[in-house]
This record gives C-alpha cells, structure tokens and sequence, in this order.
C-alpha cells in the first residue's frame, strides 16, 4: 500500500515540473506578444528586460524596431548606440542607425556611422556615398579619403579620379592629383574631360615634369589631330604660362602640309590653327617669325577671325600691316582697343585718310574712352577746334591718370587755349604720388607756363620728402631757370653721371640768364660752364678731357671738341677713337675721318685687339665697305680673340649691309663643299640664299645636307621641313625614305615620311612601304610592314602579298589562301577588312582563331566580322576570346547579345547575367538581359534589371531618341504605362513621319490594353 502511494506522488511531482517548464519566460512572452502584433505590451516586455540589464540583439533590435513603429526615432537611436557601444561590429546595427539618422536629420552623425559602416563592409557604393554626404558637410579631407578607397575599388570610374584630383588639387597634394589624372586618362584611353586636361598641364608644369606635359599632351593629339585638338591643348599649355610647350606642340603641325581640319581640308581650320601658332610665338617672344608669317598670310580672312588678325598684328608690332588690312574691310569687325592703337600709329605716321575713315565710317564717339588719342588726331587733321574740345572733355572726366592730364594740358597749349592750359595747370592736383617718369615733363610745363618758381617751391618739397634722381633733375633744371645757380653748380659737382638732356636743359637756361645780364650773373654763367664742362673742372684728366668732348660734340659744337681729343689720339684706346670718329663725323669732316681710319689700318703695326677695335668702330658708324675685308680675313682663318662662327656672324652682317652677299655665299659654299657646315653656319648660309632668291642652290644644298652621311640622324632631319617650306616635297620624301631606311614603320623617319604623304600615299609610297614589308627580315617585322601597308590603302596589295603564303592553306572562296604564319595572319586579316572582303575574312577569321592566343587580337577580329557583316564568324572569335579569358566584358556582352538576336534566350539570359554581374553602367544590357526574362516568361525575375537600366538610362548627360524609347520601353515593363505614353507623345511630335515608331507605340498600347489609344496613333477608324 505504502509503495502505491510513492508510486503516486512521484507521477504528482512529475507532473508538476513538467507544467512549470510550459510556462513562458519573459523573452517568450516579448516575442509572442510580438507576433501575436500586440506591440504596446511587447514593447513593454522588452523594455522590462532592457532596464533589467539585458542588452543583446535578441532585445535591443527589436525593441528598437517597436519603438520606431510607434515614431520614437530618438528612442530608437539612443537603443542603437548603446547596442553599437556594447556590439561595434554589428553591421546590421549600423545599417539601421544609418537610416534612422537619415529619419532624425542628423546628418552629422550620420556621416561618421556611414564612415564606420563603409570600412566595415569595404563597400564601393557606400564610399561614393561617403563622399557626397563629406562632401555636403564640406569635410573635405574625409571625402578625399573616401574618394580614394572608392576609386580603388572602382578603378574604371574615371569620373570619380578626376573629380578626386580636382579636390586634391585645391587641397595642396598636386603630386596625388596628378597621379589620379594620370590613372583617369589612361584608363579613358585620352579622353578625359577637358577641365581635368587643363589641371593635368598645369599640375605637370608646376611639378617641374614640363616634358612629361608635352608628352601627354602629343598622346591626346594622336597621329592626325584635329585642328580644334590642337588648338585646344595649345592653350590649355599657354594657360598654365607655357606657351612654349604649346608652340612645341603644334609646330611640327603647322610648318609642315596642310592639316586636316573636322570638315575636311580647307582654308578656315588652317587658318585658326595658323593664328594661334602666331599668338603662340609672340608670347614666346618670337616676334620675328610672328611677323614673318603674318606677312606670309595671303588674302583676306573671314570676318570671325579678322579681328584676332589685327590684334596679332599690333602685338607683333605690325602696325602699318594692320592699318593696310583694314582697307575695304568694316571697321565693326574691329575691337575699340585695336582701333585706338591703329589710329595712334596712323597718327604718328601722318596718315590722316585712317582717322578721317574711322570718323566717317563708326562716328566721332568711337574714340569716347581714349580722348588723349582722338585730341591728338584732331590736331593731325588740322582741327584745333575739335583736339581743344576732347582735351576738354578729358580734363573735366573723373579718375584721369596724371600723365593724360599733362598730356591734355599740353594740347591746350598746341591749340592756341593758353590760357586755358594754363589754367588746367594750376588746377592740376599736383601731390606726392606723380609718378617719377612724369617728373620731366611735369619740370618742362612749369618752365614753358611761366610758372618756374612754383615748380622750384614744388619740386623742392618733393626731393626732401621722397628723394629720387627724379626729383633732383626736375630740381635742377627749374633752379636753373629760377633759383640759385650756384647750388645748383654744387649739385652737379657732386653728381658723376647726368642725363645729356639735363645737363643741355640746364646749361641752355643758365646761359639765357647770364646773358640777358652777364654782369649780375655770373653764378649763372659759371653753371653753364659747369654744365658743359663739368668733368673737366673737376678732374682735368684724358678721361674728362674726353667727357668734356662728347660734351662739345652733344651740345652742336663739335669743331670745339677736336682740339681737346688730339692730344689723347696716341695711346688713348678705343673709347677716344670712337669720341674723335664722332666729332669728325658731327663737324662734317668725312674726308679727315676716312684719312684717320684708313691711316691707322695701313700702319701694319696694330695687335690684333688694335684692328679688332678699328673695325668695331668702322661697323658702329656704318663704315661697312671698309670693314669687309679684314672681316672675311678672319672669318675665313676662324681667328681673331673671337671664335671664328663669331666673326663669321660679324661678317655676315657687315656684307648684308654692305650688299655683298654673293661674297658671303661664295666663302659658305666653299666651307659646305669641304664638310658639313656647323649648326651656325648652316643657318647663314640658308638665310643668305634665300636673301639672294637662289631657291634652286638653296634646295640642292638641302638636298644634300639631309643625305649627307657625316653627319648625325637628327641633323640630317631638319632640312627636311626647310624642303617642303620650299615645296620641293619631291626632296623631302627623298630624304626622309633615305633616314626611314633600315628601320621599322613604328620610327619617328617613317611617321614623318607617312605624314608627308597623307591618308592616301601615292602609288610610289605605296610600292617603297611593300619592297619594305618583302625584304623585311622577320615575320613579324614584315607584318608590321604589311600593317601600315593595308593602313594606307594598300589592302589588296597585302592580300595579294601575303595571300601565296598560305603553304598549303585553304583558298578563300577562290581568292588567295591565308599565311601559315601566325603573325602575318592579323595584316592578313585587317587587309581583307579594308577591302571589303567579307567573307573571305570571315574565312580567314576562322582559320586563325585555333592558335590565336592574344584577346587583344581575337577582340580585334571580332570587331572586323562584325564590321563585314560576318556575325557568324565575330560569333565564334567571341567565343574564342571568351574561352581565353572566361570574364572578358565585351565577349560576354556580344555573345549575349547576339544570343538574344537569335532568339536563344537562355544563353542570353547565362551571358548577359555573366556580363551584368560585373557592375557595368550599360543599360542595354540590362535591359536585354530583362526582355530575354520576360520572354522566358519570367517577369518578376526581369524587374531589377529593368530598374537598373532605368536608372543608368536617365543618368546619361545626353539621350536621343533612341534612348528615350529605351526609357519609355522601360517604363512600359515596370508598369508604369502613362510614363511611357507621355515619353512616346513627345517622340511622335519630333518625328511625326517615323512609322517604326507609331507601329510601337501602338503595340505597346495594345499590349496594355489601350485600343482606342492604338487606334488613334495608327490613324485606324
């Protein structure tokens, strides 16, 4: 009995215990009250555990999810950070904050959880999003950074490097930025954007890597740049102060053939390339030949660029050549500035028939901004009236400049208003800031107003409170006029070099003094004798013996210097030589000064430094007959203290200016005859001959100089541009095929040859270019022969040359066999193309695909069959390529594509998504890749491409037509119809005649059910 009764209360306690382990837990009671949606109470019981120190994600997530139900978006923050406190490596948890700081606009924390979110999963996207969102709180050192770790994942976003390099541009890190420049273009293969080009030259150039510049700069141009290319890299280097590197840049362009323009060949892109060559060396200070080659200019340019024109002129200092285009020409085509200077120079010339034009033709107010000038040609013309009324004009305007308000003043004066001119004078605001090169003038006014002692009192106060040589000379001429001679004798004696000028103004106003009353003033003439004998009277030595001469001899009194130079002739050096030269000359005494000279020579006595000086002297006063003998001596020893080019350029000039340069010519071909002229006097000898208009002699020496083995490959380049300066292109091709010879088609000699003979070469380049490819000693030699061969239009000759080397080969449809070997096979292959041989490429395509190892080549041939319109055989070198290299792009996207075409819509579908996977922005394929879905009758499976397409779609800068019905298409399949019929509305009105696109447009209705909208477009009843 008592066993029973254990027995039962065992089976008791067991049951108890089994019914306490059914009871729910706090946890299981929070989580079903939270399925059960019963969340005030499950947000209760989850607090409860989190206030009970519970602080795991099986707590806080969801009552951070049941707390932002109930819109407590703060609360739900404050849970996050604390889970993120405790858990920082949740990514889950940061995700969520993300958005609730999004939610709270906070956007400040948002950025530093984003920053910790993006280093967690190392997203690509995420970093791009960093960057806006640093960007927008203007962190730019953090957006930096994200742009860096976003532009290495993402290395084939070139938009993203540059706008990396701009940022680190601005921030200082020029090294960094041109580094991502450099990356950006070479991924884009050049074709950066503009902006980022200008910012590469100019952050090369500051990094001292100039030729690194220049070589980027001739990759963006290419082989045949366009006139627009080379104009714009051409500035963008002289807008970051290097016009040289741009004159660089386009030179070998501009002195060579015509350039092919984006029209074709023509007058106005050669221009515009010509003129900016022009503006390019004017800013390199090669004024010379700037002006020689807008000399050379022929005919008159179209009214665009006919301004720009005139302004090189001026800058060229070609006034005269200016003034002369603007003959028959409207003068509205003019900038005022260039008017303004071509009515100066005109002026200055005495040429009223300008001005009188530029009056009758633009009217009297064409000259408002610069009255000085139009004063000035008033008074040419002979209206003292009108040049009193702008000089008027210009006194009464604010902020005139001093130096056009003297110069106002002055032509008052000339126009007979004295007393207005003075006047003007008085009122003038005279103060400490005239500037120091007005001081002359401003001493003469005071002088010629009769204002002297004003102009003493002024020029006094302005040498104590701002000395300068300025201010003393201004001092002494008026003390001179007006004050104490004496001081002023004190002044110049403590003054070792004056100004001629001064010392004439000085002596001229003591002497009217002293004579008016030499009595009572003799200080003033001891002044002008100090004046005029100032070196003498301090120091009676030769050296101021001769000081006092050139004094003399300055001053109109030369027959009084020649006593004081006689004594010094023996011994005295050249310096006296040249002060008695100069008073012979001055005293008319020409046959004494040719005895003088002509004596010493003869003496044969003199050193060599002795005749060296006598000769100088004989050049310095165009003595130049006299010289030429002793000169072609010298040169011809190549002796003398000069080096023998030296006297060479000396007697090059002298003969050119003694009209002696068949002599000059005669002991320069000598010198050729002998050896190869140096660089110097090569240059001479070309510049003499064509002085002489011997073209003929000047060609045959070219000729010869470039295939003149002597000398080095670099020098016997040069002439050739000089040949076909001279249109001898016969002689330049001559001369480049004998420095071409014995290298490959890829060296500089050949590019130049094949530049010569443009796109098309004649037949006989054609036949020099095939002897070159069969004699070549290597297969792959003669396969880069054959390239450039085929390149130029020499495809059938490479087909018909490489056709019987197909040993054994299969024949093309009749037509030669394919090469047997491998390298000859892509010349081959790319002459067929340029032919037009369709399907005998296609056949060749096939017969090289099985060795063919290279994507480059097997993309390329791919290419090719598509081009001929072979898509069989582009599809099996896309297959080729594809089993090479399994995750090419562009082999996925073709196979795909043409898989779609034909209708194989799961090897659409596998391709496409292959190609898809690999994050490209090409909408095209996303949304074939969806209608190949769709029409494996999986449309749900569709919709996220047809999203993505959607989106890059409408992300492009531009969109035509095509990509709008793309868009409207989209639109269609993501349901949102009445999109796709606006889209579809605003094609009809563009192309109302396109049947194509009413026939789908009215499909895509029907297809939605719209009938009597379809029938409204197919204009059905």
């Amino acid at each position: 009995m008592r066993a029973n009764l254990l027995v039962v209360l065992l089976i008791l306690l067991a049951g108890i215990g089994a019914s306490l382990l059914l009871i729910p837990h706090s946890a299981e009671l929070a989580l079903q009250k939270f399925r059960d949606r019963d969340y005030d109470s499950a947000r209760d019981a989850y607090e409860q555990r989190y206030a009970a120190g519970d602080r795991s994600g099986a707590t806080v997530m969801p009552l951070t999810r049941l707390t932002l139900a109930q819109g407590d978006v703060e609360r739900a923050i404050e849970l996050t950070e604390g889970f993120l406190a405790a858990e920082p490596s949740s990514v889950e948890a940061r995700e969520l904050l993300d958005r609730l700081y999004q939610d709270a606009q906070r956007p400040g924390d948002r950025l530093e959880n984003l920053k910790a979110l993006a280093e967690m999963r190392n997203s690509a996207d995420l970093f791009r999003e960093l960057a806006y969102a640093a960007g927008f709180r203007n962190r730019m050192a953090m957006k930096a950074e994200a742009l860096v770790r976003y532009c290495t994942l993402r290395p084939e976003d070139v938009e993203a490097q540059q706008e990396l390099a701009a940022l680190l541009a601005s921030r200082g890190d020029h090294a960094g930025a041109v580094d991502w420049l450099l990356r950006a273009d070479d991924r884009a293969t050049g074709n950066i954007q503009p902006d980022s080009r200008e910012l590469l030259m100019s952050l090369l150039i500051d990094l001292d890597r100039e030729d690194e510049a220049y070589e980027r700069a001739r990759r963006w141009l290419g082989e045949r740049p366009t006139v627009a290319d080379m104009i714009g890299l051409a500035s963008q280097l002289a807008a970051a102060s290097r016009p040289d590197l741009g004159l660089r840049l386009i030179e070998p362009q501009v002195t060579g053939p015509q350039v092919t323009g984006p029209q074709g060949t023509g007058r106005a892109p050669v221009l515009a390339l010509e003129l900016t060559y022009i503006d390019l060396l004017i800013a390199t200070d090669r004024r010379e030949p700037a002006r020689a080659r807008l000399s050379a200019l022929s005919g008159p340019v179209e009214d665009a660029q006919f301004g720009r024109l005139l302004a090189l002129e001026v800058n060229a200092g070609m006034p005269r050549a200016a003034l002369e285009a603007t003959k028959g020409r409207d003068l509205h085509l003019v900038p005022d500035w260039i008017l303004a200077g071509l009515a100066e120079t005109a002026l200055r010339d005495g040429d009223r028939a300008f001005p009188d034009r530029l009056y009758r033709e633009l009217g009297e107010d064409v000259l408002n901004d610069y009255p000085i000038l139009a004063a000035n040609i008033a008074l040419g013309r002979g209206d003292s009236a009108a040049a009193a009324g702008w000089a008027e004009r210009a006194l009464a305007s604010d902020g005139l400049a001093t130096g056009d308000r003297l110069g106002a003043i002055r032509i008052l004066d000339r126009t007979g208003r004295r007393a207005a001119a003075v006047a003007a004078f008085d009122r003038l605001p005279l103060s400490g800031t005239v500037p120091e090169e007005l001081l002359e003038e401003l001493a003469a006014l005071f002088i010629d107003f009769d204002r002297a002692p004003a102009g003493l009192a002024w020029f006094t106060a302005r040498r104590q409170a701002m000395p300068s040589p300025a201010a003393a000379q201004g001092w002494a001429r008026l003390a001179a006029k007006a004050g104490d001679p004496a001081a002023v004798a004190d002044w110049l004696a403590g003054q070792p070099k004056l100004p001629l000028a001064l010392l004439q103004d000085i002596a001229g106003s003591a002497a009217e003094r002293a004579s008016a009353n030499p009595a009572a003033n003799r200080p003033a003439a001891a002044l002008a004798l100090a004046a005029a004998q100032r070196a003498f009277a301090l120091d009676p030595s030769p050296r101021s013996r001769l000081a006092l001469a050139g004094a003399l001899t300055a001053t109109g009194k030369p027959a009084d210097a020649l006593p004081l130079l006689a004594p010094l002739l023996d011994g005295g050096g050249a310096e006296v030589e040249a002060a008695y030269i100069a008073a012979l000359d001055g005293a008319g005494r020409s046959e004494e000064l040719a005895r003088h000279l002509t004596a010493k020579l003869a003496r044969g006595t003199l050193s060599d430094a002795e005749q060296q000086a006598i000769v100088t002297m004989l050049l310095d006063h165009k003595a130049y007959r006299a010289a030429l003998p002793l000169l072609r001596v010298w040169a011809e020893r190549q002796g003398g203290m000069r080096s023998g080019e030296d006297w060479l350029s000396v007697y090059a000039d002298a003969a050119a200016k003694a009209n002696a340069l068949p002599d000059l010519a005669g002991l320069l071909q000598g010198r050729a005859a002998a050896a190869p002229l140096a660089e110097a006097e090569d240059s001479l000898y070309r510049d003499t001959l064509t002085k002489l208009g011997r073209k003929a002699d000047l060609r045959r020496y070219l000729l010869a100089r470039a295939t003149d083995d002597r000398l080095p490959a670099d020098k016997r380049r040069e002439p050739v541009s000089a040949l076909l300066a001279l249109g001898d292109k016969t002689g330049a091709e001559q001369a480049l095929q004998r420095l071409a010879a014995g290298q490959g088609p890829q060296s500089e000699d050949f590019r130049q040859l094949a530049y010569l003979w443009g796109p098309r070469p004649p037949a006989s380049g054609l036949d020099w270019i095939e002897a070159r490819a069969k004699s070549a000693g290597t297969p792959t030699e003669q396969a880069a022969w054959y390239d450039r061969l085929a390149e130029y239009g020499g495809g059938r000759r490479v087909i018909a040359g490489l056709g019987g080397q197909g040993l054994g080969g299969q024949g093309l449809g009749g037509q030669a066999a394919a090469p047997a070997q491998p390298a000859l096979k892509t010349p081959f292959i790319e002459a067929l193309a340029a032919a037009g041989k369709g399907k005998e490429l296609a056949a060749a395509v096939r017969t090289a695909l099985p060795e063919e190892a290279s994507p480059d080549r097997l993309r390329r041939y791919a290419r090719l069959a598509e081009q001929t319109g072979q898509r069989a055989a582009a599809s099996q070198a896309w297959t080729a390529l594809l089993a090479r290299k399994p995750d090419d792009a562009d082999a996925l996207r073709q196979l795909g594509m043409l898989a779609y075409d034909e209708n194989r819509l799961a090897d659409a579908e596998r391709l496409l998504r292959r190609y898809v996977a690999t994050g490209p922005n090409d909408y095209e394929a996303h949304y074939f890749l969806g209608e190949a879905l769709t029409a494996l009758k999986r449309p749900t499976v569709a919709t996220p491409f047809y999203r993505t397409a959607l989106s890059q779609l409408r992300a492009r800068a531009t969109r035509g037509d095509a990509a709008i019905q793309t868009e409207a298409n989209l639109l269609n399949r993501l349901g949102k119809v009445d999109n796709a019929v606006a889209l579809f509305e605003g094609l009809r009105k563009r192309r109302p005649a396109d049947r194509q696109l009413k026939a789908d447009y009215a499909s895509m209705l029907i297809e939605n059910g719209r009938l009597p909208e379809a029938r409204r477009v197919l204009a059905l009843p």
